[in-house]
This record gives structure tokens, C-alpha cells and sequence, in this order.
């Protein structure tokens, strides 16, 4: 007799858990669900972190995005301000302005829609991470730079010409 034959159990009915889930590396629709700060860890409790969290696809499957914040943000060292450099980053993807980073709300932010890539590279370390790549906010302005019209050569502008 088998360990469940009194609960009737089929295990070929049961899926297995995937630990460390990760979505799949591919494009996706997303809506950004939630912007909060995490104060610490078990590994790194004296760490804060910003996370956006992404509602991906149309079935909601999640994925963080973690901005780490200065031990001291009164004196932060270089690779403190190059991860503040990311987040201003993102902010700038997601529409805001240089004037209100600073000023910005989680409310002000959750519900932004768009299309992300997620691509996982391996570290200097050989461990595994994945990354946002082409983040795009859904509507937005997606002009370049204009360009300077066109005029002809003159000597002044170019002591080569003829």
C-alpha cells in the first residue's frame, strides 16, 4: 500500500514548486503595481532598497526591481550614488521630471503601463541576474532629439571647402 492510498490522492495532478521563480526572459507588457522602500534584510538588515514591482503579461506574474539607497545618504560613496544613478534613470523612463525625482510619490507612479525586457547575464561573480533592457512607458513621447536643419558648407563653417 502507498504512503497516500487512503487520501487518494494523484500526484501526477500536483506541480512541483519552483523555488527562486523567475519569469522568463522575453518581452512583456507591464503595470508597474507598487513602488515602496524596504527597510533591511536578513542577510543585509541595515540596507534600504526602493523596489518597483511589475505586474507582468495577463496573468500577473511579478517582477522586482530593486534600487539600493546610501547607508549615509549624507555622505554617500561612489557606487551609493551610481545605483541613485539607475533609479534616476527609471524615474526619467517613467515621465518624471528632473524637478519633481525628488518629490515624486508611489501613488504618482503605480498604474504606469509600457513593455520591458527581461534578459538574465552572468556577473564577474558567475552568478546569474536578470535585467530590465528596453523600457518603454506606454505613450510616451518617443520623438528624438530634433535635428539641426540642414544648410550648405560655407568657408567659415568649413576651412576645407573649395
Amino acid at each position: 500500500m502507498g504512503l497516500l492510498d487512503e487520501y487518494e490522492i494523484d500526484m501526477t495532478q500536483v506541480a512541483e514548486p519552483e523555488y527562486n521563480n523567475k519569469p522568463a526572459d522575453d518581452i512583456y507588457e507591464f503595470t508597474l503595481g507598487d513602488v515602496y522602500i524596504q527597510e533591511g534584510s536578513k542577510k543585509q538588515p541595515e540596507k534600504r532598497w526602493i523596489i518597483f514591482k511589475y505586474l507582468l503579461g495577463e496573468d500577473g506574474t511579478d517582477y522586482s526591481e530593486l534600487f539600493g539607497l546610501p547607508l549615509d545618504p549624507s555622505n554617500p560613496t561612489s557606487a551609493e550614488v551610481t545605483r541613485l544613478g539607475f533609479y534616476k534613470q527609471r524615474l526619467a523612463a517613467l515621465g518624471v521630471s528632473p524637478e519633481n525625482m525628488n518629490t515624486v510619490t508611489s501613488d504618482e507612479l503605480v498604474g504606469t503601463t509600457g513593455t520591458l525586457e527581461l534578459r538574465t547575464t552572468k556577473g564577474k561573480d558567475g552568478n546569474e541576474y536578470q535585467n530590465i533592457r528596453n523600457f518603454k512607458v506606454a505613450g510616451a513621447d518617443t520623438k528624438s532629439a530634433p535635428v539641426a536643419a540642414k544648410k550648405p558648407a560655407t568657408v567659415p563653417d568649413n576651412p576645407f571647402a573649395n
